[in-house]
């Protein structure tokens, strides 16, 4: 509304209310407020009320337009404002996936570390069951299996059965599963 005053020419001079009175007539309902603040007013004289109504048709253009503008702000402001709610609900949701994704990880850990525990008890299981058989059967079996798994086995072996099963394997068994241990164990020196 200042910028009316300010384009308006210094020969008029314009008070808030009587701005707003135009606005209303120009565009009826346009400032609620003022409608009910005329209701408990008096009414101005009869001077002032021609005053009012007598609008330039430059002063009438602009005032439209700021009319103009100002719906178009409110337009605009009710759509970013419809706009920051979405955002809102849509960092919520983001927020509680988050926070689901998080509680199946750790799930999700919890089980790998579950089967990684079983498994090594199986596995324990396995060498004592080698580790009872005689040699010689232990290194048909043995033979039959994958070299790393095979190394791994007689890793968890006792010393001197391991060594009488690795005996009783064909050399070149024998060699792949040294081999094998060889590189899982750090160089010390």
């Amino acid at each position: 509304m200042a910028m009316i005053l300010l384009t308006m020419p210094a020969r008029h001079s314009y008070s808030m209310n009587q701005i707003r009175s135009l606005a209303n007539w120009i565009w009826p309902g346009f400032w609620p407020e003022s409608e009910t603040k005329k209701q408990s007013k008096p009414k101005p004289p009869p001077a002032q009320r021609s005053r009012t109504v007598a609008l330039t048709p430059e002063e009438r253009k602009i005032l439209l337009r700021l009319l103009e503008r100002k719906r178009g702000l409110d337009e605009r402001d009710t759509l970013l404002n419809q706009r920051e709610e979405e955002l809102r609900a849509m960092r919520d949701n983001i927020q509680q996936q988050v926070d689901e994704l998080n509680r199946l990880q750790t799930r999700i850990e919890a089980s790998i570390e579950a089967k990684k525990t079983q498994d090594a008890e199986n596995f324990k299981k396995v060498i004592t069951l080698y580790d009872g058989m005689d040699p010689k059967i232990a290194a048909q079996k043995l033979e039959k299996l994958d070299t790393k798994i095979a190394a791994q086995i007689l890793m968890g072996m006792k010393i001197r059965k391991a060594a009488r099963l690795l005996e009783a394997l064909p050399p070149d068994m024998a060699k792949r599963i040294t081999e094998t241990i060889v590189r899982k164990e750090p160089a010390t020196k």
